[in-house]
This record gives structure tokens, C-alpha cells and sequence, in this order.
């Protein structure tokens, strides 16, 4: 860690001498990509990418400002005043005085007060598991920065925490809490470098993306970006949680992954590389901090033993006709002279999807689907498996698929609703599980192995800012299960939700 360390220091150094003015992220998680994603979905904030979150702060009120030069109705317009009120606590800017009178380095704190109710313990609500919790939780923001440099710390104390599977943190506290984003970004003309955790998305709008997702709960990683939008390169390089093998002897564990990112006008396309390298005492390699690597020639050429994963993703925004999204992840093809009994069964992984399609006046319609294989983020090494924590690094769940179709509401000021209607088919397959044994290759089902669960739901979602001091934000539905958590025979209806109610005070604490 002492060479990456190092390594980020040097390069959070470079940007000081270049003249630029950084801003901290709004994060992934946050309401403000709901409205987001409805004006995306209506032709409006073209400039942001329809592929890589998260959104710089300052990139979202330049999309607004043009935005706002276009003609639209009072719901869309609605929706800007929303999503610019939402943003106001990471901007650093005091718009109460110019710019000849601002410090040149500013920082601001503030804080919220929420509620969450939900009827399921579990994130994924296609796969609710029926336990009613209600959780209190605040969270805590301090942004600061000037010129080239922005800095962002968001801490949250939520009880929620203590009832998710998901989240192997401590959870014998009355009191549950972590720091969800923490980070040091410098951001310049034709390059941008964070140290810190953040979450990330590389994928098309509304899923976690299937090389580099937000489903796991933030880690701290180096990221960095050199180009420009139109031709661009980003890398990330994190240090994962240790594997135990047996007692005393631990694996250490390293993720790195790459994307040449292409903008050509309403067309956007990437190509990616993942590669987790583990072992005893191994330590982080230059071969694979180097972004403009090819890590798929490393990995035979130099022997560099892991589990790469290839990728690609596009994303078309037609004039008329909506946007056009799709991501393919290639985990392990067999391309070697191999017998039958080292062919390992193929892992692949793909999302399409149509978002904006029109019906009528500012209503829209989307359609998606999205499927993952059996043996997707796994190999027979167990410490190479595609996960922090337990946490997928990518999607969260493997061997199943997902059909969602449903119409984009806009009738109320501020609210943004989508009604939908999904199919999933959840099979038995888990990235946590061990790989199968030589033997069991060719009985091993490349999609949907064992009792195949499937659900069935019709919900709606979306989220509504009442004033400036309340914001809710929400998702309910109706399940039909058969085969419920893949045992034969169990099939029952229920109701599965989850609601969010914050109170945002008006309290600024500025030192401008």
C-alpha cells in the first residue's frame, strides 16, 4: 500500500499547476439521480454520459443551464428546480456573493434526518425476504475544495445497516453507522485522479453495471481519467478484503479495471478489462496499475495469474425515438487446446435496454432485460471470486435474468413515477458458492441451474422533493413467488416495499 499511496500523492499533486475549478461528485444513491434519469429519459442533460456515473456537480449544473434554454412544460421544469435543490449541499459556490468576493477555498457541512420503513431486509426487492423494519438514520455531508482540488466526506449513522445480509460491517451496535463516501479528487482540463471511496457505475442507466457496479457498499479505490469526452481512458485500482485460507495464512486480494471510453455525438461506446489478482503475500503490480495495459496480453504473456473479465457497452440517443443501451461481460470463454474435462462451462453476462420511448406529451415508456450466468464471478481459485465482502463488484446476484417493461410518469410538479411490470427467474448458481469440480464441467448448467425461482411483480417507483426541507423516496410492489427462495413448491403473494422520508434542514455551517 505504501507504493500506491505514493503513486496517489504525486498524481493529486500534479493538478495544482494546472488551472481548473473541481467539484465533488453527487452520489449514485442520492435523489437527485431520479430526476436525473426523467429528464435524461425526455432528451434533456445530453451532455452527461448515459453510461459512467458518478456525475460531477459541476457537470450537472452545466447540463441544467442548458437544459433550461430549451422549451418544456411545467412538470419537466419541475423536475430542474428539483434536481438544482438537490445538488445545492455538494456545491461549493456561494451564490450569495461573486466571485471577486468568494475565498478561493471554500467548505460547507450539513446534515439530514431520515426514516426507513421496508418490508424486506434485502436490498433487491425481486427478492424481498418478508421482514418488516423500520430504521432511523442521519447523515452527515462536509464538502471543501478551490481551484483544481475537491474533497467530500458523507457519514451516516442508519440502523438500517444492522439488518441488511449484505453488509458484513459490525452489527452488534444499538447504533449502526459508516462512511459512505470519502475522497480527495483533483479534476483538470484533460485528466481527473480521486483517492478515496465513492461508488462507481460503468453501465447503462438503472442497472449496476457488470464490471464495475454500485451494489457493493463503497470501498476506497484510486481512480483516475485522462482525455477528453469525446475520447477518454479510466482506470480503478482497489486493494479487496484479505481471504482466509486456513488458520494464520490469509490471501491477499487487488482489483483492476479499465475502460477506453468513445463519444461520437448521440453515441457512446466503451471497452473494458477487469482482473482480480490474489495470492500470499502478493502485492499490488505495475503491470496492472498501468491503465493503458492490455491486461488480457499480461495474463498469458507474463504469466500474471487472475480472473480477467472482458467488456463492452454502448449507449444510442436517437432524436425522437428515446436511448438505446447495452452492455456485454465476457468472464471466462475457453479460447485454449484444452480436453474435455478442464472446459470450463461458459460465464457471460448481458443488459439491453430502451429508456424515453414515446406515448404522448412528456410521458415515456422503457423496456429492459438483463441476464447473468450460473458460473459469472467465480473461478476454482475461491479467493478470486468477483466480490468485496461478500459484495458483488459488479451485480450483486449471478444465474438469473430480469424482463422489466413500464411507462415514465410525469403528471405531478416534482414527483417522478415509473410504473412497471417484472418477470425474474432466479436460479441456484451464487458467485459465493464454490466452483464446481473438474468432473461436474459438462453436467454444469451454464444458466439457471437447480430449482429456479421465479418472481413476478408489479410496483411503482420514484421520488418527490415536498418544499426544500422533505424529500421521500420510494418503491412499491406486489410479488408473486414460485419456488420461493428456490425451494419446490413454495409459492406465496406478497406486498414488498421500501420507503424513504428525509428532512433536510436549511442549517449551513460555511467557511467561506
Amino acid at each position: 500500500m505504501r507504493r500506491l499511496s505514493t503513486i496517489a500523492a504525486i498524481a493529486l499533486a500534479v493538478p495544482f499547476i494546472a488551472h481548473a475549478q473541481a467539484s465533488p461528485y453527487l452520489p449514485v444513491d442520492d435523489i437527485g439521480y431520479t430526476y436525473v434519469d426523467a429528464l435524461m429519459s425526455r432528451g434533456l442533460l445530453t451532455t452527461l454520459s448515459a453510461i459512467e456515473r458518478p456525475y460531477s456537480v459541476a457537470r450537472i449544473r452545466a447540463a441544467i443551464d442548458s437544459a433550461k434554454l430549451k422549451e418544456k412544460g411545467h412538470v419537466i421544469g419541475s423536475y430542474l428546480e428539483a434536481l438544482s435543490e438537490a445538488m445545492s449541499r455538494y456545491e461549493l459556490r456561494n451564490t450569495s456573493i461573486t466571485e471577486e468576493e468568494a475565498a478561493p477555498f471554500r467548505a460547507r457541512a450539513t446534515f439530514d434526518f431520515y426514516v426507513t420503513g421496508q418490508t424486506s431486509d434485502r436490498r433487491e426487492l425481486m427478492l424481498g425476504d418478508w421482514k418488516n423494519t423500520v430504521a432511523p438514520g442521519i447523515g452527515g455531508y462536509f464538502v471543501m475544495g478551490g481551484g483544481p482540488l475537491a474533497v467530500s466526506v458523507r457519514a451516516l449513522l442508519d440502523n438500517r445497516l444492522n439488518h441488511d445480509p449484505e453488509f458484513e460491517g459490525r452489527k452488534d451496535r444499538r447504533i449502526a453507522g459508516r462512511t459512505e463516501d470519502g475522497y480527495v479528487s483533483g479534476q483538470w482540463k484533460y485528466g481527473e485522479i480521486a483517492l478515496g471511496r465513492v461508488a462507481r457505475n460503468w453501465g447503462p442507466i438503472g442497472f449496476s453495471g457488470l464490471q464495475l457496479g454500485n451494489e457493493a457498499y463503497t470501498y476506497d479505490h484510486l481512480y483516475g481519467r485522462i482525455g477528453t469526452d469525446r475520447v477518454h481512458v479510466s482506470a480503478l485500482t482497489a486493494r479487496l478484503e484479505n481471504r482466509v485460507l486456513s488458520p494464520g495464512v490469509e490471501s491477499s486480494r487487488y482489483l483492476s479495471t479499465h475502460r477506453l471510453g468513445i463519444n461520437r455525438g448521440r453515441f457512446e461506446l466503451g471497452l473494458s478489462e477487469s482482473f482480480i489478482y490474489t495470492g500470499v503475500g502478493r502485492g499490488l503490480e505495475l503491470s496492472l496499475l498501468n491503465p493503458l495495459n492490455v491486461y488480457g496480453l499480461s495474463w498469458r504473456n507474463e504469466k500474471t495469474d487472475g480472473n480477467l473479465s472482458f467488456g463492452s457497452d454502448f449507449a444510442w440517443r436517437t432524436r425522437s425515438f428515446g436511448t438505446f443501451s447495452g452492455q456485454v461481460l465476457l468472464d471466462d470463454v475457453q479460447i485454449d487446446q484444452c480436453d474435455t474435462v478442464c472446459n470450463e462451462p461458459t460465464s457471460y453476462a448481458f443488459t439491453l435496454t430502451a429508456e424515453g420511448l414515446p406515448i404522448k406529451g412528456d410521458q415515456r415508456w422503457f423496456a429492459s432485460y438483463t441476464r447473468v450466468s450460473n458460473l459469472a464471478y467465480r473461478t476454482p481459485n475461491v479467493s478470486e471470486g468477483y466480490s468485496i465482502y461478500l459484495a458483488g463488484l459488479g451485480r450483486d446476484y449471478s444465474d438469473y435474468d430480469e424482463v422489466r417493461i413500464g411507462a415514465d410518469i410525469a403528471l405531478l410538479p416534482r414527483v417522478p413515477l415509473r410504473l412497471y411490470a417484472a418477470h425474474r427467474r432466479q436460479g441456484e448458481g451464487d458467485f459465493r458458492k464454490i466452483y464446481p469440480e473438474k468432473s461436474q464441467y459438462a453436467v454444469t448448467p451454464v444458466f439457471l441451474a437447480g430449482t429456479v425461482w421465479t418472481a413476478n411483480r408489479v410496483g411503482v417507483s420514484g421520488a418527490a422533493m415536498v418544499g426544500r426541507d422533505f424529500r421521500i423516496q420510494g418503491d412499491i410492489g406486489l410479488n408473486h413467488n414460485t419456488n420461493r427462495m428456490n425451494v419446490r413448491g413454495y409459492d406465496a403473494t406478497e406486498l414488498e416495499g421500501r420507503v424513504r422520508a428525509t428532512w433536510v434542514p436549511r442549517w449551513r455551517i460555511r467557511f467561506d
